[in-house]
């Protein structure tokens, strides 16, 4: 065959096969726009576990691609803000919401959503140590057998409408239980447990419960910051121990910051964030803790 047949060959091969490679980058692009416009469509309409899922669906089409994984990290963040709130972890839900609302170049929707609930939070976590001190005062009160002046202290908390909301279910219902109590003190029926647990110091998140006050705390059917979900103590279906615990602890310190600031379940969820994202929990802490 003549030279110039085999030339002309090479060129239709060369022809054809550019054709497909930019066939096949264009329908790699055209997935990857939709997958992301779908995102933040789902995201618009609440659906964040379907945000998630086009987000995925578009870091498979173009690997590593930034956008689409600060849109995922930006998503993720948010939902366990939701969720931390939900579980009265809110130390924990100002540090997601504030990762959110720092997020450049993303969803302006979920920046305007996470500063709201900053705002809410900033009042819900002023009230939470308000409404604990009074009810340590009047568990002050109830040991000295000072049932009357306990109650009238637990008054302040429940002329407050404020004090109703689901954010203080915890303390509502354990100064429930100690108004009972009281009344039973003040007509002379107050037990022995209110007296032998008087050694005991109250503090502003765990003060000594009475027999009585216990009761109603087991009553008690709904969430508080001692009843979580399975979900959010455990990583792919083991439980998180407490050595784990203590490590992510000292891995804070390390980092400069303070641990104490967080409740073991602030920093459970910090450790499934971490293990969700796929990064050491150093690193996810070195992005929202400080």
């Amino acid at each position: 065959m003549k030279r110039w047949v085999w030339a002309v060959v090479a060129v239709v091969v060369a022809v054809l096969i550019g054709g497909y490679a930019y066939s096949n980058h264009r329908i790699t692009e055209n997935q990857y726009n939709t997958e992301m416009s779908n995102g933040q469509a789902a995201i618009q309409a609440k659906q964040y576990t379907s945000a998630e899922s086009h987000f995925e669906n578009a870091l498979k089409r173009k690997t590593n691609d930034s956008a689409a994984q600060r849109y995922l990290d930006q998503t993720q963040s948010f939902v366990s803000g939701k969720n931390a709130m939900t579980s009265r972890h809110f130390n924990a839900a100002k540090n997601y919401f504030t990762t959110v609302k720092n997020t450049k170049n993303t969803s302006g929707v979920l920046v305007t959503r996470s500063k709201s609930r900053l705002a809410t939070l900033k009042i819900v976590i002023k009230n939470v140590k308000k409404y604990n001190k009074i009810y340590s005062e009047a568990v002050t009160q109830n040991k000295a057998t000072e049932y009357e002046a306990s109650n009238a202290t637990l008054n302040q908390l429940f002329a407050d409408s404020e004090f109703t909301k689901t954010y203080y279910k915890n303390i509502y219902t354990k100064a429930r239980a100690l108004q009972t109590a009281n009344t039973k003190g003040i007509a002379g029926e107050a037990t022995s447990a209110t007296t032998s647990s008087s050694s005991s110091s109250a503090s502003s998140s765990s003060a000594s419960l009475t027999s009585s006050e216990q009761s109603a705390a087991n009553a008690y059917s709904g969430s508080n910051e001692y009843t979580v979900p399975k979900s959010q103590t455990q990583i792919d279906g083991q439980t998180i121990t407490a050595a784990q615990i203590n490590n992510a602890r000292s891995t804070l310190s390390s980092i400069g910051v303070t641990p104490g600031q967080f409740s073991d379940q602030d920093i459970r969820s910090g450790l499934i964030a971490a293990n969700k994202a796929g990064i050491s929990f150093k690193s996810y802490a070195q992005k929202n803790y400080k």
